[in-house]
């Protein structure tokens, strides 16, 4: 049995990795229905971005190339307001003028889908084809055996 030295301090202790995947705890968007879910993200989204909901507005109305107010956002980001859900073009708006994609985690978690950052798709490819490379490995290995056994 090892014994761990006493006076070496341990750089990685207290280390946590930054998350690959972005994502409101389940606290934070606790709801009743996936529309509340939703609505909670929008509004800690805008919330946490640094700008005004008037600032917001006015950029994904350039964005989209028509009207939002504060109003339709205060709207969106209502839970009393269900039947006021935000339309996919002004939720992908609102996520590329914050930068903050856990919306769309949050909406996508039913479907057991993610969005990962561009840079992470090399690795998602990489990591694809090796699982390709080990199906036909597996196969080629039993139509060995079949032909062997078949001799």
């Amino acid at each position: 049995m090892a014994r761990r030295d006493a006076f070496t301090i341990d750089l990685f202790k207290d280390y946590q990795p930054a998350p690959v995947v972005d994502r409101f705890s389940d606290e934070q968007v606790k709801a009743w229905s996936m529309a509340g879910r939703l609505a909670k993200a929008i509004a800690l989204t805008m919330e946490e971005s640094g700008l005004t909901r008037e600032e917001i507005a006015a950029q994904m109305s350039e964005i989209t190339k028509s009207s939002v107010s504060k109003a339709t956002l205060d709207a969106y980001s209502s839970q009393a307001r269900e039947q006021n859900q935000i339309p996919a073009v002004r939720l992908a708006a609102l996520i590329a003028i914050t930068g903050d994609a856990r919306a769309f985690n949050v909406l996508l978690e039913e479907a057991g889908l993610i969005v990962v950052p561009k840079k992470f798709e090399a690795l998602l490819k990489r990591e694809r084809a090796r699982e390709l490379r080990e199906q036909l490995e597996r196969e080629e290995r039993a139509a060995d055996a079949q032909w062997r056994a078949n001799r």
